[in-house]
């Protein structure tokens, strides 16, 4: 398949599965560690140049903006499956087409979520409890955000695209011109100009409109066979399109349902004031790092998972998942000395507060959260090994118990027990979803063979 850039497509239906799901997930590794330090730097600017005060305003609605991201994040990944299935076929048509639909789809979806989130803002920040002290502040902040959730889509669909043809170097190398174009901006703005909160958010939204659209200018000129013209666009069946979008909506909704869930707990954090809600910030943006692996292995796995079983090799799939455990469990070791050793003096770092009640709290959950990984690495593998496999409904199902795990601890666990049932929210609810993926794995058994096998 003809491109400029061949040395980095990589096809991953021949070669060591380990080798090349460890290629694979590096770049995106890197990338999502790039973006979670720049969260921390983020985070440590709001702190260090407004105070606890600020850091609260944007802590408040920290679980709805991650909630707009890993939709966009999930969606454009389950949309560009199909890409990477053709690709794994070599069917350059099939190519052109799926890119084409995957443009309209993201586009309409994120004019859909922009123009609903707008309108329901206020409730958004009802629903999550925002202290009024902590209002003016969340809703200045919330809605520059919610007016750049299509730049927030473009930006991701782009590096979907180019993930799904194998390329996860390019997209890391626009985040990192992202994130430090982002901290440049975070410092001017929340600095000398003033913009306070409102800052923050109108860099974050501005430096990834401008990498948007590098990355249009990028792909236009680098990957001919990823242009499409409306005749492509009309060769499509309804069926294929519909499954398609069935397939990025279902990834989208499996990380906005866990999402969901992370807004109704931080809602009842909210409820607990603006102490707890600066420990949770600060011990999210630490612990987001200890999940950096999931997202990129299970990235990694799903279009190693699609290209093979475009190309009817689907015995290899089983491969790559060991592998991305193997990596995993190295990341995890890391972790948990980092959390036990350092991670009072992190917290201290990230909030620039000397508050022991903020620090206790914020190293509690972590030192709660760190040990249960494993079982949260095996749920995230494997339900992006079902999404490439064309298994939508199970990986949904895992996202729907997580919610009603967290929605159970928000309204009856929190208010009771206060911030420790916080703490043991997540590790609860990643030990039941464990144990259901592994049940759903085992009933799919069947399609990890090649079809002669059958």
């Amino acid at each position: 398949m003809a491109t400029a850039h061949k040395s980095r497509v990589l096809d991953m239906t021949q070669g060591d599965p380990f080798r090349l799901v460890l290629q694979f997930s590096m770049p995106l590794f890197c990338s999502n560690l790039l973006q979670q330090l720049y969260n921390l730097t983020d985070t440590a600017l709001a702190g260090h140049l407004l105070g606890s005060a600020a850091l609260a305003e944007i802590g408040a609605t920290a679980a709805l903006y991650g909630l707009i991201m890993n939709f966009a994040f999930g969606m454009n990944n389950g949309l560009a499956l199909t890409v990477s299935r053709y690709f794994g076929a070599g069917d350059e048509s099939g190519i052109r087409r799926a890119v084409g639909w995957m443009v309209t789809l993201s586009a309409a979806v994120s004019l859909v979520l922009t123009g609903c989130s707008l309108l329901g803002r206020d409730a958004l920040l009802t629903v999550l409890q925002v202290p009024a002290q902590a209002w003016g502040g969340a809703s200045a902040y919330l809605t520059v955000i919610l007016l750049g959730i299509p730049l927030t889509m473009l930006y991701n669909m782009e590096a979907a695209l180019l993930r799904a043809v194998g390329n996860s170097v390019t997209p890391l190398l626009f985040l990192l011109f992202s994130s430090v174009l982002n901290v440049g901006l975070d410092a001017a703005f929340m600095g000398p100009l003033g913009l306070g909160v409102r800052g923050a958010a109108i860099a974050t939204v501005l430096a990834q409109g401008i990498s948007a659209v590098l990355g249009v200018v990028y792909i236009l000129r680098g990957y001919p066979e990823l242009r499409f013209t409306p005749r492509q666009l009309g060769a499509a069946t309804h069926r294929a399109v519909t499954s398609m979008f069935w397939a990025g909506l279902s990834m989208g909704l499996m990380s906005a349902i866990y999402n969901l869930g992370s807004v109704a707990l931080q809602s009842s954090i909210n409820a607990l004031g603006s102490v707890y809600i600066t420990a949770q910030t600060a011990a999210r943006r630490l612990a987001e790092l200890y999940f950096i692996p999931g997202g990129a292995l299970g990235i990694g796995v799903a279009t190693f998972s699609s290209q093979n079983l475009g190309a009817g090799r689907r015995s290899r799939i089983w491969q790559s998942v060991k592998a991305a455990l193997a990596i995993y469990f190295v990341w995890w070791v890391f972790v948990m000395a980092f959390t036990f050793l350092l991670g009072g003096a992190a917290i201290r770092g990230i909030t620039g507060s000397t508050d022991e009640v903020i620090i206790s709290n914020a190293l509690l959950y972590l030192k709660i959260s760190a040990p249960v990984i494993p079982p949260m690495a095996v749920l995230v593998i494997l339900r992006n090994m079902l999404q490439g496999i064309r298994h939508t409904v199970e990986p949904l199902l895992a996202s729907g118990l997580e919610l009603v795990g967290k929605v159970i601890f928000a309204v009856w666990l929190v208010p009771v027990q206060g911030y420790r049932a916080v703490c043991f929210c997540e590790p609860t609810t990643w030990v039941v979803c464990f144990v259901f993926i592994l049940l759903a794995v085992w009933r799919c058994r069947g399609d990890l063979r090649d079809a002669e096998k059958i």
